[in-house]
């Protein structure tokens, strides 16, 4: 594989990663229809402190910050941060900044936990740090081996419950669209999607696991109109269920158990939901689709990628049905410790790149201008996203507390 380069395609990208993630490469072997998911996951290594403020990674010899959204109830005087504790990255840098400033717990070398540029655990198909089972990255280390959990498994799950505007089940996370991103290049094969935590419209690789909501052109008779939301405007008919992939698999290896898919999965789960009760199709239909995406898209922030994307049937969806702004999630994450840690969200957090003793570099355009990396809390998976999308902010110290 060539050195890594900086490609003009994923400077639009949403959860944009360099390469394509070979998850069957992490350890153990995932088997279709067989994830290699732990839930609940068991600490293993995490010392908390007697405050409870602070964990200790005695494997690693970093200190993390307990409250893994501290940023939410107290922003040490940093504009831009939204009410979720979502920001961009140069304000988490800011962030950064005033919480060593304040010496926050009596410190003042808090970082983001960092990720090396190279990893040869991580399930990308060339030698770069990218996909799931990365480990060297602070936040790998913490997923994999201090929370001891395995991908795609979140690090907490969402109860059950009524989301809004009719829906219920809807994951604050990424959903697939059916569009290709015509901007990846041919060995990422990327597919537009959407962001139901802030509203953003980017493109990730087939695959990583995010989840799916069908939808059908026109609006369905009775009795099926009770587990439908029909959108009058758009004259688009979706599911209720927001991921009824985590309990209706209609036969398709491959899922989750907790609803997250490929993308060629969920082109198949789809396929299986019109061809359901012998041919009649789930609640009768058998036009059901994953949502397109329109590119380009001038209601984009960033031309066809971004915020305020309103073309689309999940922009839409989001701004205009649900009545959502960017940056809000579309359901509250509960407050439920994951192990040590709480205020955890099961969704992207920025990471800096990292020098050889672990700290963060100075050099702004690494790893590719105008990226940051990021780890997934919601899958394990690891990448790099455009600096300027809402991702939430832990912080990590060199050293026992």
């Amino acid at each position: 594989m060539p050195a890594l380069r900086p490609p003009i395609a994923l400077a639009l990208a949403a959860v944009a990663v360099l390469a394509c993630s070979r998850a069957d490469r992490d350890p153990p072997r995932e088997t279709p229809g067989k994830h290699v998911e732990k839930l609940p996951p068991q600490p293993s290594g995490l010392l908390a402190s007697k405050s409870g403020a602070t964990i200790h990674d005695r494997a690693r010899n970093v200190t993390w910050l307990a409250d893994f959204n501290l940023a939410a109830t107290q922003s040490f005087g940093v504009e831009g941060i939204q009410p979720s504790g979502a920001m961009d990255y140069k304000t988490a840098l800011a962030w950064i900044a005033a919480l060593n400033e304040a010496r926050h717990l009596g410190r003042k070398d808090w970082q983001l936990p960092s990720t090396p540029p190279e990893d040869a655990g991580c399930g990308s198909h060339n030698r770069y740090a990218f996909g799931f089972g990365c480990r060297r990255s602070m936040f790998g280390a913490l997923y994999l081996d201090g929370l001891g959990l395995r991908w795609p498994a979140p690090a907490l799950l969402l109860p059950p419950s009524p989301s809004r505007g009719g829906f219920a089940n809807f994951q604050p996370y990424l959903y697939w669209s059916a569009t290709g991103n015509a901007n990846h290049e041919e060995n990422e094969n990327g597919y537009t999607t959407f962001s139901f935590s802030n509203g953003f419209l980017g493109s990730n690789v087939t695959k990583n696991f995010v989840y799916v909501i069908p939808m059908l052109k026109g609006r369905v008779g009775e009795p099926a109109r009770a587990k439908t939301v029909y959108d009058a405007a758009a004259d688009v008919t979706w599911l209720a269920d927001a991921n009824l992939a985590a309990t209706d698999k209609f036969g398709v290896p491959g899922i989750a158990p907790h609803g997250a898919m490929r993308h060629d999965t969920a082109v198949a789960w789809v396929k299986a939901m019109n061809a359901a009760d012998h041919g009649k199709g789930y609640l009768g239909r058998t036009d059901w689709e994953l949502p397109p995406s329109v590119q380009p898209d001038e209601s984009c922030s960033g031309k066809s990628f971004g915020f305020g994307c309103t073309a689309s049937p999940l922009g839409r969806l989001y701004y205009h049905l649900l009545g959502l702004k960017a940056g809000e999630p579309v359901a509250k994450v509960p407050d439920i410790a994951v192990g040590p840690l709480r205020g955890v969200q099961p969704y992207l957090y920025w990471s800096c790149h990292a020098e050889k003793d672990g700290r963060c570099s100075d050099d702004r355009s690494l790893p590719v201008k105008g990226f940051a990396w990021s780890f997934s809390l919601g899958n394990g998976f690891q990448g790099t996203t455009t600096v300027k999308n809402l991702l939430y902010v832990a912080a990590v110290h060199p050293g026992p507390p």
